[in-house]
């Protein structure tokens, strides 16, 4: 009798007939009485076993079935049409072909993530160029001045970075700077030193290398890329004031004019400076900001300053001691700590760091987890706890030295096998019998008995060994051997040796074979430079180091006086003495001055604002001046025969003479077949032609574009409400001229005239 064989979804899927196998799919199907069914039906369970592991499909596969790739070593599942990984991204370098909405690639060219819409594969990320280094907008941290991380957005292209963005402003720290760039970023976008920017950008610039739009002053065109000059011609004079030599100027002939300057230390005149830059003065009272060099209160020889205060020191390396600071201009690290002086730190010290061998007395807790070997202990009375909830407690007792267990059981314990000796309470109950008391146990190995000594009652086990002496015990009047202080020890299994009392200031050390006394090692504490060390209490008796024996005292070796190699420390009043001191110094100095960068105050010259720190260009103002706007002229205008900017007014002449430089082409007539572009009938405004500059010409050469537009008429055609209409437009290398006619009963045609220069 045949089988129906089903899908799991019920469909039928084959009739299988008696005595026959089946192949019509990937698994052998066994009919009824098939000779030799074993071997198919095993081999099925195989190939179910590692779903079809090769490295090509099975064929004649079923929806819904399993196949492992052994090339990939991807498992993949048939969807009825396709085989698509499951849970893993293909790797490859081309996209796989036939891939199922979902499936993942992981592009190898590029080491990009996709994944296939359905018809066609989106990048995932990252964002890269293949050949090339990284290409994106990268999101990470720099350190700051102090140490702390700050998050930026790294804007790069083939490795390279062109732009860090920061929500705030910070300095970088030396440790990780980014090449290009300097280490002050403000908020926003920071370019490299290589980056610029090719655009429109709103908003205000601190600088600019040129005006986007010339301006005039008194005419004459200014952008910023060059200095320009201001001439007037005027019939008022211009009386010259004070420190000024020369004669009043009218504008009818060239005067010259000079300050009335000198670099000598003279009543009533400027300063000047001399051939090497330098001038005499008396007393100069200013605010300085930059460097001061020289002396201010001498004429030669060394400049002491009694005290000095300033906001900041900024400029040269600052020479000889400071006060106070309130900061490193370069932060250094201790122990790996960025510190810079305007915050506190916690310095991480490694233990196996530390020099001396006395912890201080201010020490009351540690969290120690093992010790070496110890020369002395010594607690109070109170004793020591042992065990997380105080189980053993060694103390003082009534001045009784005491052993006490909080479980009511000690045992000591001489192996690993479980303890030697047990003391217990009475409520303990012995498992030999005998009153409940407090009792000793001991193992089957251990000795209890003592000669002289004797025993109401005894519970053993067993009893090992010699009762009426013994070389080692728990407790003994005396141990045979050794001496005074002598300490005995086991040197090897069944054989104990005494060991002698070591010398004074010695330490028991275990040694390859036992042990032994040695000295106890100490490294001296040595004072480095600007320190003292001397017993205290006597500061006349130094010490170039720290032995931690005796009792010294360390010192920083400063003074207030101007003393060679010492530190600076301030007197009673605050006060110390120096030699020359050489730094940038900011707030109010009182003294001369070689030299300043900057007004304090800024001074207006002719109403504008000067300072020091850029130039400026004085206008004088004439009243008779016709204004470029608004004003009236009386006479005759004299136009520029030669004009060389587009603000002149050329004379007819000069234009006469220009017309042979320009190019004019008078375009010919186009009609219909004559369109660039043409699509549909005339009236769907879709028609327009280009005109190109001629040869060695470009836009730029583009003088004047005149269209002209015009009707002809259909042979017989009476209708003259015909209208064409005509745009035209600049491109950037050609002209488009767009034709749009209202009906199509006429042909348009356009002329047009263009001038080239």
């Amino acid at each position: 009798m045949a089988y129906i064989v089903n899908k799991f979804s019920g469909t039928q899927l084959i009739v299988l007939e008696d005595g026959t196998i089946d192949t019509s799919t990937s698994l052998g199907l066994v009919g009824r009485n098939y000779v030799g069914y074993g071997e198919t039906q095993n081999e099925n369970f195989v190939f179910l076993l590692e779903n079809f592991a090769n490295e090509s499909p099975p064929s004649r596969p079923l929806q819904g079935q399993i196949w492992f790739n052994t090339t990939t070593n991807l498992t993949y599942a048939y969807d009825g049409a396709t085989w698509s990984p499951i849970g893993a991204a293909l790797l490859s370098a081309t996209a796989p072909a036939d891939s199922n909405a979902g499936a993942l690639w992981l592009d190898t060219t590029a080491n990009q993530l996709k994944i296939y819409t359905g018809s066609a594969w989106t990048l995932i990320g990252p964002e890269v160029v293949a050949g090339f280094g990284s290409t994106r907008a990268r999101a990470t941290s720099l350190d700051d001045s102090v140490g702390n991380p700050r998050p930026v957005v790294i804007l790069e292209t083939d490795g390279i970075a062109f732009a860090i963005c920061t929500a705030q402003a910070f300095t970088i720290n030396s440790s990780n700077s980014v090449v290009g760039f300097e280490n002050n970023l403000i908020s926003g976008i920071n370019l490299s030193s290589t980056a610029k920017v090719k655009g429109d950008i709103t908003g205000n610039a601190g600088s600019a290398d040129r005006l986007s739009t010339a301006r005039t002053i008194n005419g004459v065109p200014f952008d910023g890329q060059q200095n320009v000059t201001i001439k007037s011609s005027t019939t008022n004079k211009l009386v010259k004031g004070t420190y000024i030599q020369g004669s009043d100027f009218d504008g009818s002939t060239e005067i010259t004019w000079s300050v009335d300057a000198t670099s000598s230390n003279t009543i009533g005149k400027i300063v000047a400076r001399n051939s090497e830059g330098g001038f005499s003065a008396g007393t100069i009272s200013a605010n300085l900001i930059g460097n001061v060099i020289g002396n201010v209160t001498a004429e030669s020889g060394t400049s002491t300053f009694n005290v000095v205060q300033a906001n900041t020191f900024i400029g040269a390396t600052l020479t000889g001691n400071a006060n106070s600071a309130t900061q490193l201009a370069t932060p250094r690290q201790i122990n790996g700590v960025n510190f810079n002086g305007t915050s506190d730190i916690t310095v991480p010290v490694a233990a196996d760091t530390l020099t001396g061998n006395t912890l201080n007395s201010t020490i009351i807790q540690s969290s120690l987890q093992q010790l070496g070997t110890l020369v002395n202990l010594n607690v109070t009375d109170s004793g020591v706890n042992i065990g997380s909830s105080g189980q053993l407690k060694m103390f003082v007792d009534a001045s009784r030295p005491t052993i006490r267990s909080s479980t009511g059981i000690l045992n000591f314990d001489m192996g690993v096998s479980g303890p030697d000796i047990s003391f217990v309470d009475s409520a303990t109950a012995l498992s030999l019998g005998g009153p409940n008391a407090p009792a000793v146990l001991g193992d089957n190995t251990t000795n209890l008995g003592i000669t002289g000594y004797k025993f109401n009652n005894i519970y053993a086990n067993n009893f090992l060994g010699n009762a009426t002496s013994s070389t080692l015990a728990t407790t003994a009047t005396n141990i045979a051997g050794g001496g005074a202080g002598a300490i005995p020890f086991q040197t090897a299994a069944g054989t104990t040796s005494m060991l002698g009392l070591g010398t004074a200031g010695s330490v028991l050390t275990a040694q390859a074979g036992g042990l032994i006394w040695l000295p106890v090692s100490r490294s001296p504490l040595t004072k480095g430079s600007y320190l003292t060390l001397a017993l205290s209490g006597s500061p006349f008796t130094p010490f170039a180091s720290y032995n931690g024996l005796d009792d010294l005292t360390i010192s920083v070796d400063a003074t207030s006086v101007n003393t060679v190699n010492k530190v600076v420390a301030r007197d009673a009043s605050g006060n110390f003495s120096a030699g020359t001191i050489t730094a940038s110094l900011t707030g109010n100095v009182t003294g001369n001055a070689t030299s300043a960068t900057q007004l304090q105050t800024a001074r207006t010259i002719n109403g504008v604002a000067f300072d020091g720190t850029q130039n400026i260009t004085i206008v004088a103002s004439d009243s008779t001046k016709v204004a470029l706007a608004g004003s009236t002229m009386s006479g005759y205008l004299t136009l520029v025969g030669a004009p060389i900017d587009t603000n002149h007014a050329a004379t007819k002449t000069y234009v006469d003479s220009r017309l042979p430089q320009y190019t004019i082409i008078s375009g010919v007539s186009y009609s219909i077949a004559g369109f660039t572009n043409q699509v549909g009938s005339f009236n769907d405004g879709a028609n327009y032609f280009d005109v190109y500059p001629p040869a060695g010409k470009s836009m730029g050469n583009l003088v004047a574009f005149i269209p002209s537009i015009h009707v002809v008429h259909y042979a017989g055609g009476v209708d003259g409400n015909d209208s064409i209409r005509c745009t035209y437009s600049y491109l950037g290398d050609r002209i488009r001229v767009w034709v749009q006619n209202t009906e199509q009963r006429s042909t348009p045609a356009a002329n047009y005239l263009v001038i080239w220069s």
